[in-house]
């Protein structure tokens, strides 16, 4: 596997950028009295940015409403928390309110940005505890003052724009950010060609055509590659298009089959336990590769090493390339990365298993815990 490690700074164009900014809800979380400075001067930058800042002091909530700050939380697409000295209030079931909130946007799959102010040294034990918790799930920045703290926002914004228009794709063995996707019978890639065009462009054959796979979030699909094409833009832009023709899901084995008193299913949970956090399986499943989840071992040992910026979204696609396109999961729903810690990183998957009855809800299975590099 290739990852083109070059497209993960890259920005998005400025209009693109700022239309998408203008869609997004962005709550700020952290104690009021404590980083007054920073929120002002960070709702500002979201704004500015064409964002909508969600903040206390905008939507002036009653403070022991919990449930409305929650609400705020859930209909928002970023959180952005601002750590310093003081952890807040406890509430039931025992945590303050920013560490709530912190919870509730990482279970709804927000995306989560926080900040720790680098020189706080009259640190609550409650808040210290609390920032080594958040270090291990979730890559935080430290800040100097309430001026330091916009600028880390206004460039992670810029990163999210980024992330969201020109998404990471795997096609064949090559992972790398498109510009633009459109798929249906035919599918259509165009990225810019960077260092990776000539991987692409030696995807065609002598004879113009050749069956690969394509992962675009959790959709695998196979086409045959019928044209690789280059262009220079009159901005001096290289840009790559591939197109795939007679497009289709891969061909699944519809026979798969429990064993050893676990379903089908089950067994791919049992993998997933196994390839993941290392938990062992009993011999006869070992043995006979009944615990397979159809992720290839060496494209998820390389993905483990890759940067903590594009780590996660080069392991949500080989994830889905291995469950959804082996038929062992119908979507992949979460994937999510912490930052490295030696040889471990926080890994939290979520998946629906395959619809089998068109009137039955599909099962969802998840796995969460410490990754550890084999």
């Amino acid at each position: 596997m290739f990852v083109d490690v070059s497209g993960a700074a890259r920005r998005a164009e400025p209009e693109r950028e700022r239309a998408w900014l203008a869609e997004q809800r962005v709550f700020v979380s952290s104690v009021i009295g404590d980083t007054a400075e920073e929120r002002l001067a960070v709702a500002r930058v979201i704004e500015d940015a064409g964002a909508r800042a969600v903040w206390f002091e905008e939507f002036g909530r009653d403070a022991d409403a919990a449930e409305a700050f929650l609400a705020e939380v859930d209909s928002s697409s970023v959180y952005v928390g601002i750590l310093g000295e003081v952890y807040g209030r406890l509430n039931p079931p025992g945590f303050s309110a920013t560490e709530a909130e912190y919870l509730r946007a990482r279970a709804g799959g927000r995306r989560v940005f926080v900040l720790v102010r680098a020189e706080a040294p009259g640190r609550e034990g409650h808040l210290a505890r609390f920032i080594e918790r958040v270090r291990f799930s979730t890559t935080t920045e430290n800040y100097n003052d309430a001026e330091d703290a916009a600028r880390r926002v206004r460039r992670r914004l810029h990163e999210l724009a980024a992330e969201a228009l020109s998404p990471w794709v795997k096609l064949d063995d090559v992972v790398f950010r498109a510009d633009e996707v459109d798929v249906g019978d035919t599918a259509v890639i165009r990225a810019r060609a960077g260092s990776v065009a000539h991987r692409l462009e030696a995807l065609r054959d002598g004879f113009g055509r050749r069956r690969v796979r394509f992962v675009h979030h959790d959709r695998v699909v196979e086409g045959d590659v019928t044209g690789v094409r280059r262009r220079t833009t009159s901005g001096g832009v290289d840009e790559l298009t591939v197109e795939l023709s007679r497009v289709q899901v891969p061909q699944l084995n519809p026979l798969r089959a429990g064993t050893s008193g676990y379903s089908a299913d089950e067994l791919v949970e049992l993998g997933m336990r196994k390839l993941f956090l290392g938990e062992p399986l009993a011999d006869p499943m070992a043995m006979m590769g009944l615990a397979e989840t159809g992720i290839g071992v060496d494209d998820l040992r390389q993905a483990f090493e890759q940067s903590n910026e594009i780590v996660e979204a080069v392991t949500a696609l080989v994830v889905a390339e291995g469950l959804v396109g082996s038929g062992r999961a119908r979507r992949l729903l979460r994937c999510s990365i912490g930052p490295r810690d030696r040889d471990t990183r926080r890994v939290e998957v979520e998946w629906e298993d395959p619809a089998i009855y068109t009137n039955a809800e599909p099962d969802r299975r998840r796995i969460e815990g410490e990754w550890r590099c084999q």
